[in-house]
């Protein structure tokens, strides 16, 4: 591998690589899921109310998460204003600091070259392609443990084997700098880390550690390197911080519910109905490692090596695969902290030359790339309904974006210098993907659009969500929803008095449909028989509800 390219230049060249996958459309796409919106919302409120203690959604108190993810939120927002890129650019710098945090570390263990391959690999896989961007508080957790799991590693083995007093001989001030160091590493981390998402951020470096000790490796560490009773209360004075004054103001509800119900109750409860399926996490690994799946034969086969860092890397990835298979709650990115050590491996494994594995994972690359090439060109020529155009650019932009990851991918493998055509043209080809599905996004959400309906509505007219009751509205109407409400209760604001906005969902087929021809409408359950008094006006909107993965169609009555 080119030297240069894999030495001094290797972090700006990933910076820039980073910044050319994540920051296109980034400002553009509406805000995703159920919970970005949450998330940009609570920050926006707690901004507008000079709050740095407790988040609100919608006027309610809002305890899924600690502070530190609205607190990067509100940053982005006092720069770039309270808009999506404000929200999202903190995660984008995380996950930029944690491809650099790949990268160095690839480099210090097992050489320029892995550390490089690294580093690309997990900046292009599409799981971070995608949470990579999302402003909600994954991204900067991930970072925190990915630092805690290398402070460990440099406090227990820092020469590739358990520490002894003799690797301190030469320099013992030296040493005890260095020392220094990786433990507040090691400490403010996980403090920092559970302000962002709470407990994973220290079940993740215990549960490796038992796995190193007892599994893995199974020979004494050094413990006392850690310094664990130190380091505990510094943890626990850095959450203490924000904790203490959070739990005084909610009068304990903090914990009650962002502990007891978002952490204890969905390890043994299922989520929104979700099912519970103990190979989740291996079904969908192919997607969540994509397009670098093709290739994981060689991460396995670098753990040949039988040192303590690559017993180290095994008991890191399999530590977040064990704490969530028996978790009840299953999205794919729950695993997202194994991925530094995939890719670490992967990155050795890509440098042990051709072989079968290699030249069978570039077969399959190519594979994958002809049927995405030719989903696209479907995409483009399939009829559509007039109203659902939006639907194509975006469809196409994400076709687009999952090519130039292949492209990426193959431009690694296909020989010793990296800087490929395949890469650099890979890249430029996600970047165009990514902002076209995003204008296509924008232009077809019906939150972005439905705003424009009620213009000019009185101050105190009240918003009711009867069907469609997406958290996005809240984020870009800039006001408050009764959401979620009982037909009874639907009925009850509808016969009170003065101005109101309610939203109803008519009908609504999934997308993937409009392109396949298949008429799979289904019709909604709405309370348009009660809105049949004088001085209604309504108006039907169809759109894509981001939320619910949905092509909808919806009506906004409306009484002034």
């Amino acid at each position: 591998m080119n030297a240069p390219l894999s030495g001094r230049l290797a972090p700006l060249l990933l910076l820039a690589f980073v910044f050319l996958l994540l920051l296109p459309g980034t400002g553009t796409v509406p805000l995703l899921d159920r919970d970005e919106p949450r998330f940009a919302t609570a920050s926006r409120e707690m901004a507008e109310r000079s709050d740095w203690i407790k988040p609100t959604f919608n006027g309610r108190d809002r305890f899924d998460k600690p502070a530190l993810s609205y607190w990067l939120m509100r940053s982005g927002y006092a720069v770039f204003g309270q808009n999506e890129f404000g929200a999202r650019l903190p995660t984008v710098l995380c996950a930029a600091a944690l491809v650099l945090t790949v990268w160095f570390f690839g480099t210090r263990w097992f050489g320029p070259g892995a550390g490089l391959l690294a580093g690309i690999g997990i900046a292009s896989c599409l799981q971070l392609f995608i949470h990579g961007r999302l402003a909600l508080a994954d991204m900067p957790m991930i970072l925190a443990i990915t630092v805690i799991q290398f402070a460990l590693a440099a406090l227990l083995f820092p020469a590739n084997r358990p520490w002894t007093p003799a690797d301190d001989a030469a320099d013992p001030a030296a040493a005890r700098r260095a020392a220094r160091r990786w433990w507040w590493a090691l400490w403010l981390a996980v403090g920092l880390g559970f302000l962002a998402k709470g407990p994973i951020t220290f079940a993740v470096p215990v549960v490796s550690l038992l796995f190193l000790r007892f599994v893995f490796w199974r020979q004494p560490l050094p413990w006392a390197r850690l310094a664990a009773g130190r380091g505990a209360l510094l943890a626990l004075a850095l959450i203490a911080a924000w904790g203490v004054p959070a739990l005084i103001v909610t009068e304990g509800r903090f914990f009650a519910v962002g502990i007891g119900e978002h952490v204890v109750a969905r390890g043994y409860e299922k989520f929104n109905g979700r099912g519970y399926n103990p190979l989740f996490y291996l079904t969908t690994a192919p997607l969540s490692l994509f397009p670098w799946i093709c290739f994981a034969p060689l991460a396995f086969l670098a753990l040949k090596a039988k040192d303590i860092r690559h017993r180290w890397l095994a008991s890191w990835l399999a530590a977040p695969y064990l704490i969530f298979t028996f978790y009840a709650t299953q999205l794919p990115h729950y695993v997202l902290p194994a991925f530094p050590a995939f890719f670490l491996l992967l990155g050795e494994g890509l440098g042990l030359g051709q072989n079968r594995w290699r030249r069978g994972g570039a077969i399959a690359l190519a594979v994958i790339g002809a049927l995405v090439a030719a989903l696209f060109v479907v995409v483009l020529v399939r009829p559509l309904p007039a109203d659902a155009s939006a639907l194509r650019p975006a469809f196409a932009g994400a076709l687009a974006a999952v090519f130039g990851l292949v492209l990426i991918a193959s431009g690694v493998v296909r020989g010793d210098r990296w800087l490929r055509p395949g890469l650099v043209l890979g890249a430029f080809v996600v970047a165009s993907g990514a902002g076209q599905l995003a204008t296509g996004l924008r232009d077809a959400s019906l939150s972005v659009r439905l705003p424009a309906l009620w213009a000019g509505a009185p101050a105190d007219t009240r918003f009711v969500g009867a069907g469609f009751s997406e958290p996005s509205l809240v984020f870009y109407s800039h006001r408050r929803w009764l959401n979620d409400l009982s037909p009874k209760a639907i009925e009850a604001e509808v016969a009170t008095p003065g101005p109101l906005v309610l939203v109803t969902v008519e009908r609504q087929i999934d997308p993937l449909h409009l392109f396949t021809g298949l008429d799979r409408w289904r019709t909604q359950k709405t309370p348009a028989t009660l809105l049949t008094g004088p001085g209604w006006t309504r108006q039907t909107l169809t759109g894509f509800n981001p939320g619910r993965t949905r092509w909808q169609e919806v009506t906004v009555w409306r009484r002034d």
